[in-house]
């Protein structure tokens, strides 16, 4: 993404970490809640004119409900 500033509330980590610690996830686990929240993101802000993303809970909240990420577990 480049070019574009992306931000995030206090709340939006504290959320991904929690989710982390739900799904008994390590860094890898981290990794795979941002990328679930982020993916839309990824794939339609380089080719809008915003260049802008504040990332908040709940659309950190809204974007993993709609992800598959529940299928995340520790092997």
């Amino acid at each position: 993404m480049d070019s574009v500033t992306l931000t995030f509330d206090q709340g939006t980590y504290e959320y991904i970490v929690d989710k982390a610690i739900e799904f008994k996830l390590g860094a890898r686990g981290l990794r795979s809640i941002v990328e679930a929240i982020m993916i839309d993101a990824m794939f339609t802000l380089p080719s809008e004119e915003k260049k802008k993303l504040h990332v908040t809970r709940e659309y950190a909240t809204h974007q993993l409900e709609n992800s598959d990420l529940h299928h995340l577990r520790v092997a």
